[in-house]
């Protein structure tokens, strides 16, 4: 009975909201060099909605929207697995950084996936927040495009949730740390971070974060923000719009200079996890 009235609410849901073709310019914004986007595919054994029917979804949005890479959040091993026919073996998209240092082989929950036909990865590791965690993490991957060869660097993380306060803020902590670390090492390099921060934007966390880091949110940084819009709801609900509720984050340096940032509303994306994906079509400098 449960599964019959969760299948009924998503189909309601589906029926309401969803829209046939999306109303974006797909086209990488005039002037920038690449497409990165962060998403949150909401973890089926956290939610216990299966990954079998969000598949399609997920993929039509990256096909569609084409982002040369990718920070996922909460992809565990069903999420890869299930990504990997449709994506790896038909040549569109690779991962990265997809192996976590937990003991044993345990899929990287906060990785990449990228796109063979505009990149390619130079360097990837996964740094720990929490020892031995396939979730909070701090992965760095260095990518090359393939036009000019020109290098970037994008980090994904993945922090606990803020109502954990001491686990959120320790790792918030490590956050800093390492990523100071990391960006100190690729001075000379655009860099990246993408992620669900669970942090709002009017956080004191959220300011902590970029004035430590000496980042900057790209949606604020655009100069075309297509749609100002929270990333996260309550998972069959209806989403809140107001922008203070945008947990997820694409956070650069001063090496780039982004020319537009949007939130992903359509391709049926309440029905496919509890966050929108987001991005930003930056020029590399």
């Amino acid at each position: 009975m449960k599964k019959f009235l969760a299948f009924v609410l998503a189909l309601l849901l589906m029926m309401s909201s969803c829209v046939a073709e999306t109303a974006d310019d797909l086209t990488l914004a005039e002037g920038a060099d690449i497409r990165i986007m962060s998403y949150n595919l909401m973890n089926p054994d956290w939610s216990k909605v299966p990954v079998t029917d969000r598949v399609p979804r997920v993929v039509n949005i990256i096909q569609d929207y084409q982002p040369d890479v990718i920070g996922i959040q909460e992809a565990n091993g069903k999420w890869q697995k299930a990504l990997k026919p449709v994506l790896v073996e038909t040549g569109l998209y690779n991962p990265a950084c997809r192996q976590s240092n937990a003991e044993g082989f345990k899929y990287n929950m906060s990785a990449f996936m990228y796109n063979v036909a505009t990149v390619q990865l130079v360097e990837e590791y996964v740094l720990d927040l929490d020892p031995g965690s396939d979730i909070r993490v701090f992965a760095v991957a260095v990518f090359e495009k393939l036009s000019d060869g020109s290098r970037f660097v994008v980090a994904n993380t993945h922090p606990a949730s803020s109502t954990d306060t001491e686990v959120y803020a320790r790792n918030c902590a490590d956050i800093m740390e390492i990523g100071a670390a990391e960006m100190a090492k690729y001075a000379d390099l655009p860099f990246i971070m993408t992620g669900d921060y669970n942090t709002r934007e009017s956080s004191e966390m959220y300011q902590t974060l970029m004035n430590t880091l000496g980042v900057k949110d790209a949606k604020y940084e655009a100069d075309v923000m297509v749609r100002d819009q929270g990333t996260y709801f309550e998972w069959g609900t209806e989403p809140a719009p107001k922008a203070d509720d945008c947990i997820d984050h694409i956070f650069v340096n001063g090496k780039t200079d982004v020319k537009l940032y949007n939130v992903v509303v359509d391709h049926d994306v309440q029905i496919t996890s509890d966050h929108f994906p987001i991005y930003a079509d930056i020029d590399l400098q």
